[in-house]
C-alpha cells in the first residue's frame, strides 16, 4: 500500500472510534441530564417542603392558572406585578429575563420563566407566617 492509502485507512478508524465514544458519551449526557432533573425535582420538592407528587400538582396548577389568565388578556407584566415584582423598570417584555440576566429571544422559554417566578408565591406567605 502507499503511504497515503494507509494514512487514509488510519484516519478512518480514528473517525469510527470517535463515533462510537460520541455516541457513548452521548448516551451518558441524556443519562446524567435525567438523573439532574430528577434531583432538581427533589430539590425543589425539599425546598418548599412537601413531596414530589405535590409539587407536581402545584406547579400544574399554577401553569392552568397562569394560561387562563393570560387567555382573559392579562399581560405578562399585569402577572409580574400581581406576584410582587416591579415591571416599571422595562415594559418591553424581557422584564423576567432581564431581571434573571437571561438573554433568549424564545418566548416561550420567557413564558416558562414567568412562571417560575409565579410559583410558589403563596406558598412563601404560608410557611413565614
Amino acid at each position: 500500500m502507499g503511504f497515503y492509502t494507509e494514512k487514509r485507512d488510519q484516519l478512518i478508524e480514528k473517525i469510527k472510534g470517535l463515533e462510537k465514544r460520541i455516541a457513548s458519551d452521548t448516551a451518558k449526557k441524556k443519562s446524567l441530564e435525567e438523573k439532574l432533573k430528577e434531583a432538581t425535582r427533589l430539590a425543589m420538592a425539599e425546598e418548599y417542603n412537601c413531596k414530589p407528587r405535590e409539587l407536581d400538582e402545584i406547579i400544574s396548577s399554577e401553569h392552568l392558572l397562569l394560561q387562563k389568565l393570560r387567555a382573559s388578556g392579562m399581560s405578562d407584566a399585569e402577572l409580574l406585578e400581581l406576584c410582587g415584582v416591579k415591571t416599571s423598570d422595562s415594559m418591553d417584555g424581557n422584564t423576567v429575563s432581564k431581571k434573571h440576566g437571561n438573554t433568549h429571544g424564545n418566548p416561550y422559554a420567557e413564558s416558562e420563566e414567568l412562571e417560575g417566578q409565579m410559583s410558589f408565591y403563596s406558598n412563601e406567605t404560608k410557611s413565614s407566617n
